[in-house]
């Protein structure tokens, strides 16, 4: 089994450091179960503990030790960003290996890893989720507008501004008319879902509030609560089923953006293709292995999920 990512690319600190996070937590859960693992770790960052780790040097050919990594498992349990297609290239490897690929198919990674794609998927499936703007089209309103890169993940160069006349400004000093999408800013608790899904079905690992700050209009993901919004556990768990239900190619691991406003209402904001933060914190959230969970519920027909704990567990990055 090999899990790799973020390795010889230029990403932004925070998102190394959540990648490391991640990494080093599936991992820990994998090690506990009855397979042989490898993976392959960029040399500037601290290795992991594992039987079998190569250090990526700047001079390696990364895709060269990729795809022998992977000509060597028998299954790929990846760990990377959807920015710039990373994402969808290393599932595409995997499955021109034909590797058992723990995790999303191409085409749901595809149809997620941009934006204003996700919103036209979501608003073709009649889920409630924020109207996303190309910056040609955008109605200049007098209402709070965030700025995003079209194809990032996470909070990557997202920027608030209060007014529009603050964002025309700015987009005429920048260069992101080609990157970047325009949303509406929504008030209310910032949240995520964190979920497995296999053949149209889903099921809920956790609930959980994020910590979002913001200075100098540039939004910032400093950690999540897990289960920090356990009391909305039966609306997110019928959302979780119906973007499960949008493509069968929604696979393994999947975190899902939502704001819950005032009124309870529920928006989506993006759907994660991929292992997300709120996985660092599951084992002790849910009183499970995860990895194992998710393992199984992937390779075993009748399987049947455990009672999960929903313990409050604080992620800070």
């Amino acid at each position: 089994m090999t899990s790799g990512g973020f390795n010889h690319f230029e990403l932004p600190a925070g998102m190394i450091t959540e990648g490391k996070l991640m990494r080093d937590a599936l991992l820990r859960d994998l090690s506990t179960l009855s397979y042989e693992i490898s993976t392959t770790t960029d040399a500037r960052i601290e290795p992991p503990v594992v039987k079998k780790n190569i250090n990526i040097q700047s001079h390696d050919d990364v895709w060269k030790i990729w795809v022998e990594q992977m000509r060597e498992a028998d299954a790929v349990w990846l760990i990377a960003p959807e920015t710039d297609g990373f994402l969808q290239k290393l599932t595409d490897l995997a499955a021109k290996q034909g590797k058992f690929i723990v995790g999303c198919g191409t085409n749901a990674i595809h149809k997620t890893s941009e934006k204003l794609m996700t919103y036209h998927l979501l608003q073709q499936s009649d889920i409630r989720t924020i109207p996303t703007y190309k910056i040609e089209n955008w109605p200049h309103s007098s209402a709070q507008w965030l700025a995003k890169l079209n194809n990032g993940a996470g909070c990557e160069d997202t920027m608030l501004f209060d007014s529009a006349d603050e964002l025309s400004e700015w987009l005429k000093q920048h260069e992101k008319h080609e990157s970047h999408i325009i949303q509406p800013y929504m008030n209310g608790i910032p949240a995520s879902i964190s979920c497995v899904m296999h053949k149209g079905c889903a099921w809920v690992l956790s609930c959980n509030k994020q910590m979002i700050s913001v200075e100098n209009n540039q939004l910032s993901f400093n950690g999540s609560q897990i289960n920090g919004m356990r009391d909305y556990w039966q609306p997110f768990e019928s959302i979780a089923q119906q973007v499960a239900a949008i493509d069968p190619d929604f696979n393994g691991y999947v975190g899902i953006d939502v704001i819950v406003d005032d009124d309870d209402l529920i928006t989506v904001v993006e759907i994660n293709p991929r292992l997300t933060t709120s996985y660092v914190g599951l084992a002790e959230a849910t009183g499970c292995n995860p990895a194992e969970l998710i393992m199984n519920t992937l390779t075993q027909t009748q399987f049947v999920w455990p009672e999960l704990q929903r313990n409050r567990v604080n992620i800070h990055v």
